[in-house]
């Protein structure tokens, strides 16, 4: 497997792969994701080296983005929001989505930022490092709440990384996420 950022003319092709991976979910259509990454790549936050793709005999069968993340309209430049996370279907299961996480936390904290924050499966990103953001003081918008506390994380990327960065995760800065 290899990972590298993606490129400009594989935008389309990849919001497709996103809609595809997530429209068989039990809790999406796809359509949200889609228009996140297309949202993620319009604004400031955006952040190509961390738009990222996995490749297996070059074909893609992976993509992740980790994009700069307020918390309480601070920290964007220390904080990454790790959203969507896409695996082939049927590749998953298989250690690729394990394999671009580890290299996209590697390469975050190469980058010199101090934590990311996921929304999910709590028992899946716990293997990675990732525990309840509550844990670090922070906390979802009562604006966009997710289905427990559990499925708000944050992982620091440094010893102590997290230790002056608390407060609330708002996506509303995501017309996508407002659902």
């Amino acid at each position: 497997m290899e990972i590298r950022p993606v490129e400009k003319e594989e935008y389309s092709f990849i919001e497709d792969f996103v809609y595809e991976i997530f429209k068989n979910t039990a809790y999406s259509n796809g359509l949200a994701e889609k228009a996140l990454v297309r949202e993620i790549r319009e604004k400031p936050y955006y952040i190509p080296k961390l738009d990222l793709v996995v490749e297996e005999e070059g074909v893609m069968i992976g993509h992740f983005i980790l994009s700069k993340l307020p918390i309480s309209n601070r920290y964007e430049n220390e904080m990454l929001m790790l959203s969507p996370v896409s695996v082939a279907i049927h590749k998953q299961r298989q250690g690729v989505g394990q394999y671009m996480l580890q290299e996209g936390i590697k390469l975050a904290a190469k980058m010199g930022f101090k934590g990311i924050i996921v929304e999910g499966d709590d028992r899946y990103y716990q293997r990675f490092g990732f525990r309840t953001s509550t844990e670090f003081g922070i906390y979802a918008s009562k604006k966009n709440l997710p289905p427990s506390v559990e499925n708000l994380m944050a992982m620091e990327l440094c010893e102590n990384g997290m230790e002056n960065i608390s407060g609330e995760v708002d996506y509303s800065i995501y017309n996508a996420l407002t659902h």
